[in-house]
């Protein structure tokens, strides 16, 4: 009964990873459904999942069910993801256990979770998002061994994830004194923003940024490189409405995926106090990408630049 069991999530769980690699999954009928259904969909999928792994006792204590996860990475990985962000930002980023980081786009905690590990008394960690229940969900069970990790829920809309949101994002200001942060990191999160919620976000993490601090951020990049395997690679992720400085898959929901011109990005950074990022090429696009395999880490393009 147990090896049946087991084989049953496993299976479901390989589904749902095969699944988010079909471009007519990720990129035509994903984008096709009505919001509340994907969302609901999500949770039908995973509960039995998340159920399945309590009955053969392979839950994680402390970490979330994988039907309460909207950030996409809901597999058995979480904590390697979390530890593989971690990494990235000490190599990439500068950050160090002593660092002030602010996690724009916290979610349910993957980087929170892992930071609770790596800071030392003297550095801190504040989590932010705009979907309340995860805020609530990391505030319940996110501790930080020396009470230097923090959430914030910002009540921000955003069509896909929080269509309740009071401020528009074009208008947030981030709670926060200005030169506060070594280190500011969004995973996932300009990835569904348009061209004048960014514009706003980078303004104000250069705003919170201490001179020389760093912003880590991910992206899908449009260039003549990454164009021309999207369209060549058969890739999940398709963008085929081009928008001049970015480019989206849903019109109904155009926040539902995101990704953006490459030299437009690169302007909204300088224009903004920031150094022009440097690129670490993703795979979403269907290159090799600069994240090696089996990190649980790095779809996505990651831009890094330094407040100047």
């Amino acid at each position: 009964m147990r090896k049946s069991l087991q084989a049953a999530v496993s299976a479901g769980e390989r589904l749902r990873w095969w699944l988010l690699e079909q471009s007519w999954f990720q990129s035509v009928l994903m984008p096709a459904m009505p919001r509340q259904l994907r969302w609901l969909l999500r949770r039908v999928y995973l509960a039995p999942i998340d159920f399945g792994d309590r009955l053969l006792g392979r839950s994680e204590p402390g970490l979330p069910a994988k039907a309460t996860n909207f950030t996409g990475s809901a597999g058995p990985d979480f904590s390697s993801r979390g530890d593989a962000l971690v990494k990235a930002l000490a190599d990439l980023a500068g950050m160090t256990p002593s660092s002030h980081v602010l996690d724009v786009g916290c979610g349910v905690g993957k980087l929170a979770i892992a930071m609770t590990h790596f800071l030392d008394e003297n550095g801190s960690y504040e989590g932010l998002d705009i979907v309340p229940d995860a805020i609530e969900w990391c505030t319940k069970h996110v501790v930080g061994p020396h009470g230097n990790v923090h959430f914030t829920v910002a009540d921000v809309y955003n069509k896909e994830y929080n269509p309740k949101g009071r401020v528009q994002p074009a208008n947030y200001r981030f709670p926060y004194a200005d030169e506060t942060f070594d280190v500011v990191a969004l995973y996932s999160v300009f990835t569904h923003m348009l061209p004048d919620d960014v514009d706003q976000y980078i303004s104000e993490i250069a705003r919170v940024l201490k001179t020389n601090g760093h912003i880590f951020a991910t992206y899908f990049i449009i260039n003549p490189e990454s164009l021309r395997l999207m369209r060549s690679s058969g890739c999940a992720m398709q963008f085929k409405r081009n928008l001049g400085s970015h480019w989206i898959q849903n019109s109904r929901v155009p926040e539902l995926a995101v990704a953006y011109d490459e030299e437009y990005i690169r302007g909204a950074h300088v224009r903004n106090g920031l150094s022009s990022p440097k690129i670490y090429e993703g795979k979403w696009c269907g290159r090799t990408g600069y994240w090696p395999g089996g990190s649980g880490f790095g779809d996505q393009d990651v831009l890094v630049a330094m407040k100047q």
